[in-house]
This record gives structure tokens, sequence and C-alpha cells, in this order.
């Protein structure tokens, strides 16, 4: 069962992350769910992805710490971004922001999840919910 857009093509979801093995597993739980996942481990390289212009990304799912390139200046850089200001983000994250950055994060992102309280279900579902909108 793969999961289209209007095109007829795969949903693409970029996935942004340093940690591998997360990167791989999120990448392969939306493939079985029939999405296109692309991967990157870092802000630069996720930057690197749209500049290419090769991939129609309907979703980001984006972790904020990360090396060369913070999960937030991504994000501000989506954001400033006619192509991609109004892509849903989805921040998965294991630090513990303060109140002040959580805000920052959560009225610019549609979704804050944290990886300790990491849930397959709850990912999927809000997934698919986001890109509903």
């Amino acid at each position: 069962m793969s999961v289209q857009d209007k095109s007829g093509s795969k949903t693409v979801i970029l996935i942004v992350d340093d940690d591998d093995l997360l990167r791989n597993f999120y990448s392969r739980v939306l493939a079985y769910e029939g999405y296109d996942p692309v991967c990157a481990a870092n802000g630069d390289e996720a930057i690197g992805i749209l500049e290419s212009g090769e991939h129609d990304i309907k979703l980001g799912i984006i972790d904020l710490l990360m090396p060369v390139k913070t999960g937030w200046e991504l994000i501000q850089y989506m954001k400033k971004s006619k192509k991609y200001k109004d892509v849903p983000i989805i921040v998965i994250t294991a630090i513990a922001a303060s109140f002040t950055e959580f805000e920052k994060v959560k009225s610019t992102c549609q979704v804050v999840m944290q990886k300790g309280d990491f849930d397959l279900n709850k990912f999927k579902d809000t997934v698919k919910a986001q890109l509903k909108k």
C-alpha cells in the first residue's frame, strides 16, 4: 500500500536526525507505511536536499540537536523559503528544552514529540494527521 500525493507519486517525507539507528528506523517504518522517505544526517545535508529540488517534500521529521546545522536552523531555513514554508514539521527531540525554547518550537512546528516517550502507533498516526491538513 503506497501513500500517494495528488500527482500520483508516493508522498515524500524528509527525515533529519544525526542518530543513524533512529533515522533508519523512522525511514523503514515510513517506507513500510507506503511513504517515500528521504534522509539527512544533519541540517546542512537536509538543506542540500531541499535546494536540489529533486523531491516534493510534504512533511519534515526533524531532530533539534544535530552537528553542522541544528534542526532549529533547518526549520528557520524552511520557514523562510517560499517553497517549504508551509510544509508541516514534526520535531522529535531528546532534549528537555526550557519553556521559552519549547514554546518557540511549538509555535513554529506542528508537533513536538519526545524521543524518550516514543510510541510507534502515535508516530504513525501523527504523520497521517499532518499529511491530511
